[in-house]
């Protein structure tokens, strides 16, 4: 037995081969690896601090939070893009509201807690949000001009905590949130400049210049709720952040950037190249440079995931703070809650926002599942759409918001039924809204999502890569006229007509013109030649000879003369002239400009 043993002992050694002793070797580090926590806002390449958001104990389905503001972020975008700022709420910190007319309120105490519950909600999202591989996918489908296409492994429908939007209180509760828009009184509070780990890309900005976001967290940092700060109140360019607004509302929710609508939009892009034709990759190339507000809600929300490493995001929003909160929820797959947001699903499809198997991403309005609920009521242009008439206060104030459709489901309080309200921007204000609609009704409407919409159904979009810069093209017309003149000159006039009537012109010309363009514009060639030829029927003028008449009457009657005597003298034979056509004209015009 023992010689038995040693002989199968010696049996194992001896048929073992190198790899097989360094299987378990080859496997140690994949195993580790399997350990390593996955996290939703890391960043690869992080010199700093390594991501903090590693998967946890789930926090439960349903619950009761009391939020309280922690944190007031400002990204800068376009005075100061460097900027990245971030003020910590603490007992000591006064603030002051802004109201709707954008006047600075007395001092307020924000540390009145807000009331909210959970429940389960579930949403299809991507598996890896991490925010290098987000950017990768917005990067290619800025290179290829459509969202790119994921496997159905890269997806997972997850149920997690969500806001409760069936119950009053906590849809009240998140749009107080969106009311709250708070600065704060000199000299009372510290804004940190965000170095390190927090300035990724761009970064946070200062007062009037910039996106701004409030941070509420409940008491045990199980649940945070990120509030961007809508359109600002003056509606005219010089108040707070109206003017950059003004520019990402028309770039976003504009079919062509402003282009193609009133004279009185501000236009954003030079995108548009004929009537309802437009580039859509130059709207594109527009929407995602860095001083926009959706690149700032990316930094935003990776900052704040950041620093709350276990906690549950919520995003809500008013007006255009709404639509980019929805993009944000979208990008992530987070709950979202909006309040009277701008239609947001043409930016979301231009965008080229992931889409789950199934769905077409140019259609992002047909996604189910998104976890985003826009709440709403139908006395509300902007809402509903229809703020983009010529005789509108849109209009008027220059914004072009031609967008009409949402993503997720609309929650519709139908006021102009049930009030009889009528249509205007006054009951768009978040106040106005909370008091009249919000608090007014006893129950919150159903959800539910768009049916069958469409935008900018009039207008093409084509894509380019460039190459359309050294394209040379040529067009030829032809046009052919005829006119027709007639001589009406007559010096014996008779009983039916004119005795002597001699010139009767018809003329038939043909003009061909070439032209070619060697360098190409956006409405039009810069360089254009064109060389005319016209070919003219020669002219041919006919002169009739006129007939001279002469009567002679020696004795008169009563009814005519009695010795009438006629005498008639023929003119010479009729006269033809041939006048040749003109000479061919040659015209050449270099740099004509844009038209």
């Amino acid at each position: 037995m023992k010689g038995l043993r040693g002989h199968n002992k010696k049996s194992f050694w001896g048929n073992t081969r190198l790899s097989d002793l360094l299987w378990p070797v080859t496997l140690l580090p994949g195993l580790i690896s399997a350990y390593q926590p996955v996290y939703l806002g890391s960043r690869q390449s992080s010199p700093f601090l390594p991501p903090q958001i590693p998967l946890g104990d789930s926090p439960p389905l349903s619950d009761t939070h009391e939020f309280t503001l922690r944190h007031i972020f400002h990204r800068g975008t376009y005075q100061d893009p460097d900027l990245h700022r971030r003020l910590d709420i603490t007992p000591d910190t006064r603030l002051r509201a802004v109201s709707d007319a954008g006047i600075e309120s007395d001092v307020v105490t924000p540390n009145t807690p807000l009331v909210a519950s959970s429940q389960p909600l579930t949403i299809e999202r991507l598996a890896d949000r991490r925010l290098s591989v987000i950017e990768e996918h917005l990067v290619t489908a800025r290179s290829s001009g459509s969202a790119v296409a994921l496997s159905p492994s890269d997806w997972v429908m997850d149920t997690l905590p969500g806001p409760n939007v069936t119950e009053k209180k906590t849809v009240v509760a998140l749009a107080m949130m969106t009311a709250n828009d708070y600065i704060e009184v000199p000299g009372t509070g510290d804004w940190q400049d965000i170095h390190g780990r927090f300035n990724h890309s761009g970064s946070f900005g200062w007062q009037g210049d910039g996106l701004r976001g409030h941070v509420y967290a409940d008491k045990t940092n199980s649940t945070v709720v990120i509030s961007l700060k809508g359109t600002s109140p003056a509606l005219f360019d010089g108040e707070g952040t109206t003017t950059n607004d003004k520019i990402n509302d028309n770039l976003f929710f504009s079919c062509c950037c402003g282009q193609g609508g009133s004279y009185l939009w501000r236009q954003v892009c030079d995108c548009q190249t004929t009537l309802y034709n437009a580039n859509l990759t130059c709207i594109v190339e527009a929407m995602l440079d860095e001083n926009r507000y959706y690149r700032a809600s990316l930094d935003l929300y990776s900052n704040i995931t950041e620093m709350y490493p276990n906690a549950n995001v919520w995003l809500t929003g008013h007006s255009l703070g709404g639509a980019v909160s929805s993009l944000l929820g979208l990008t992530f797959g987070v709950p979202v809650v909006t309040f009277e947001a701008v239609p947001e699903a043409l930016p979301a499809a231009r965008l080229g926002l992931p889409s789950p198997p199934g769905h077409d991403s140019r259609y992002p309005q047909s996604r189910r599942n998104t976890g985003s609920y826009h709440f709403g009521h139908t006395a509300d242009p902007v809402y509903m759409g229809t703020c983009n008439g010529v005789s509108s206060v849109c209009t008027w104030g220059g914004y072009a918001m031609e967008s009409a459709c949402h993503t997720g489901q609309m929650c519709v309080y139908d006021t102009v039924e049930d009030k009889g309200w009528r249509v205007g921007l006054s009951k768009h204000r978040i106040n106005y809204v909370i008091a009249n609609v919000l608090a007014g009704y006893d129950d919150v409407p159903p959800c539910a999502p768009e049916e069958e919409c469409y935008d900018c159904e009039l207008w093409k979009f084509f894509r380019s890569n460039g190459s359309e810069i050294t394209t040379t093209t040529s067009a030829t017309s032809t046009s052919t006229s005829t006119t027709t003149s007639r001589t009406s000159t007559c010096k014996t006039p008779g009983w039916w007509g004119c005795l002597d009537q001699t010139t009767t012109t018809e003329t038939t010309s043909t003009s061909t013109s070439t032209s070619t363009c060697k360098t190409p514009g956006w409405f039009g060639c810069k360089d254009p030649t064109t060389t005319s030829d016209i070919t003219s029927v020669p002219t041919i003028t006919t002169t009739e000879p006129p007939m001279t008449s002469t009567t002679t009457c020696k004795t008169p009657g009563w009814f005519g003369c009695k010795d009438e005597t006629t005498t008639q003298v023929i003119a010479p034979a009729a006269t033809l002239t041939i006048t040749e056509p003109p000479v061919t004209s040659t015209t050449t015009g270099k740099h004509l400009g844009r038209f």
